[in-house]
């Protein structure tokens, strides 16, 4: 009873900031995220009868923290609806986890595949599989499906669910992710969607974006990518706005974060290169363009932060099955 599965992170061009419910991570609202081709997490569970406990390894070793007991909860879960027996679990990354790379995506959008995929059953439909992960973590039911995904906040688990908007070869976009730190940051996710949930400016937000979203979806299909990015810009700088405005403060950005955003509005503004950013809730920058000029862009990225790791990513595919297993 063992299965693996790889699923690629995400990075949401509208946000998922803030929840109606924590238990089962109902958004406030509507979000739409692109598959990051190069952030991906590989998973292999194996259910045993033997064991007496969940054995976690993430990145080769034992984990017995917080972590370890979060995929031991959402195990529970799984074990409540299909059979009870502790699992031994396995995770590896491509990218630094809690950096804001939405490494809990990936990471438990390839956990509920590969822990239901080893029942050795057929697994659910798509769309449950995207409320399977969501249970897990919210930005998880986005990397499910491949490309360009959008989640219907909904109001309850059954009408909270996620769909492809566009497929992965729809549009020719390319999101460098430099990563300014590697460090785990000070206000997790969790953390933070508690603080923002309670935000005085959440309220006025939410009327906000149903327009929004119709706009950016409208430019997505359409592949208008100065309207697409107009739109994303502004979307992250709210949301950092909320998280620098809360109580307690979310700082993410740091000098070098700071640093990217005005080169990236140099770039476009002064030299005329189609160039936007989004952030998550981390110091590392997106920096989203179409793919023909990728490399103009490496080049200045080089030039500006010579040691910056870049991830360079396509739209991603959605999560998968397969035999290579890490044990």
């Amino acid at each position: 009873m063992r299965a693996s599965a790889t699923a690629c992170s995400n990075i949401a061009f509208i946000k998922y900031w803030g929840k109606r419910d924590f238990d089962w991570n109902l958004p406030l609202n509507d979000s739409i995220s692109m598959n990051l081709s190069a952030a991906v997490t590989t998973t292999t569970v194996e259910w045993d009868p033997a064991l007496r406990q969940d054995e976690i390894y993430l990145e080769g070793e034992r984990v017995l923290d917080d972590r370890g007991l979060r995929v031991s909860r959402y195990l529970d879960r799984i074990r409540a609806d299909w059979y009870r027996m502790y699992a031994r679990v396995a995770s590896v990354n491509s990218f630094p986890a809690g950096t804001g790379i939405a490494s809990s995506a990936s990471g438990f959008a390839a956990l509920a595949s590969a822990a239901l995929g080893a029942f050795g059953e057929d697994l659910p439909s798509e769309v449950e599989m995207t409320r399977w992960a969501r249970r897990g973590s919210g930005s998880a039911c986005r990397s499910i499906q491949g490309g360009f995904v959008e989640w219907t906040a909904g109001d309850d688990d059954e009408s909270s669910f996620s769909q492809q908007f566009c497929p992965p070869d729809h549009w020719d976009l390319t999101d460098l992710v430099v990563l300014v730190s590697r460090s785990p940051k000070a206000i997790s996710s969790s953390q933070g969607h508690r603080i923002a949930s309670g935000h005085p400016f959440m309220a006025e937000r939410q009327k906000l974006l149903p327009a929004r979203i119709l706009a950016l979806k409208g430019a997505l299909a359409q592949r208008d990518f100065q309207v697409f990015g107009e739109i994303v810009e502004h979307e992250a700088m709210e949301v950092q706005g909320i998280m620098l405005s809360g109580e307690p403060s979310a700082l993410y950005l740091q000098p070098g974060t700071v640093s990217l955003l005005h080169a990236v509005r140099s770039w476009r503004e002064e030299d005329g290169l189609p160039v936007y950013f989004t952030l998550d809730a981390g110091p590392n920058v997106h920096i989203l363009c179409e793919s023909k000029d990728a490399p103009e862009l490496r080049r200045r990225i080089d030039k500006l932060a010579p040691r910056a790791e870049i991830l360079e990513n396509r739209a991603g595919p959605g999560a998968r099955l397969h035999d290579d297993h890490l044990f």
